[in-house]
């Protein structure tokens, strides 16, 4: 019997299996070819070593959760950790809106979970998801040190619990961990600092970790009321072995931005055991200068955020 050919295409281009498995070729997911832009910016900073003359500050927004964006001296742009509403349903509703899209020129992610990967939200120049080793480009260089995930939940709320039900598994910590629970510390270095992204980052690294974290000038540890992810006594130890002289707090709770069904609380508690600042914006503009004298200080954005600002 002869076969119609183009019949037979059709039908396999309507189940899917042309371009992709069955259930697959019409997931979502980036969306960087329907983008009209190009990549002439990042071609300039190449030839120029960046898009403006050196300010000698260091650009940090924050976005809310543990999403930052940093901006070079020269005018180039980091997003760290875009957030969005769990893909799967278990987790809850979190999130009050999308992310922003908004232009960056270098996306990036610690992890693969749902309030640290939605690069797909942003329009990127270029994405470094969860990259280990070493990245520069005009007055920034980046390193990534793969390390693993807090797997133990030490504040109110048994997450561990949650995540080995949801699985089946019953162990969840390394070495047998599942991707999700794999974490890339980054080490941010432009206008004279480096800036530790710890993520959610486990807080007992084995010393060749911390040897290729070496000292830093500000981290951006996760902490807040419910210490879902660091405990305060974890947070400070971190703090401290990191041997920063700021620290800026995330992954807490933002009332404008996320429900209360995150359980994550606000991180007023543990800042005011610090020497701390206050600060009245979703923006701030950093020196070597500007911190030099600075000794176990918390810089904390509170409820001050890029998105609903």
């Amino acid at each position: 019997m002869k076969i119609n050919n183009r019949l037979v295409l059709t039908g396999l281009i309507t189940l899917g299996v042309v371009g992709g498995a069955a259930n697959g070729a019409f997931s979502s997911g980036l969306d960087t070819w329907k983008s009209g832009k190009n990549n002439n910016r990042i071609i300039d900073v190449q030839n120029k070593g960046g898009t403006q003359v050196d300010t000698g500050k260091v650009g940090i927004d924050f976005f809310s959760n543990s999403s930052f964006r940093i901006t070079s001296p020269r005018g180039i742009s980091i997003i760290v950790d875009p957030w969005r509403n769990d893909p799967s349903g278990a987790w809850g509703l979190w999130y009050r809106m999308d992310f922003p899209k908004i232009d960056v020129d270098i996306g990036m992610s610690s992890h693969a979970h749902f309030d640290h990967d939605a690069i797909d939200k942003i329009d990127a120049n270029m994405l470094l998801d969860r990259m280990a080793g070493s990245f520069s480009l005009g007055d920034v260089k980046i390193r990534g040190i793969a390390d693993k995930h807090q797997c133990v939940a030490s504040g109110s709320v048994n997450w561990t619990e949650a995540v080995k039900q949801f699985e089946g598994r019953e162990n969840i910590c390394p070495p047998t961990n599942a991707r999700h629970f794999d974490n890339t510390m980054f080490v941010i270095e432009t206008g004279g600092l480096k800036l530790l992204m710890w993520g959610d980052n486990r807080p007992n690294p084995p010393k060749e970790v911390w040897d290729q974290v070496g000292k830093v000038d500000m981290i951006f540890v996760p902490v807040d009321g419910s210490e879902h992810i660091l405990s305060y006594k974890q947070a400070d130890e971190v703090f401290k072995k990191s041997g920063a002289k700021v620290a800026i707090p995330h992954h807490y709770l933002v009332p404008e931005t996320t429900f209360y069904t995150s359980t994550l609380q606000p991180a007023d508690e543990w800042v005011k055991t610090h020497e701390h600042t206050l600060l009245d914006s979703a923006s701030i503009q950093v020196s070597a200068k500007d911190i030099k004298s600075k000794r176990n200080h918390v810089m904390y954005f509170g409820s001050n955020n890029m998105v609903t600002n």
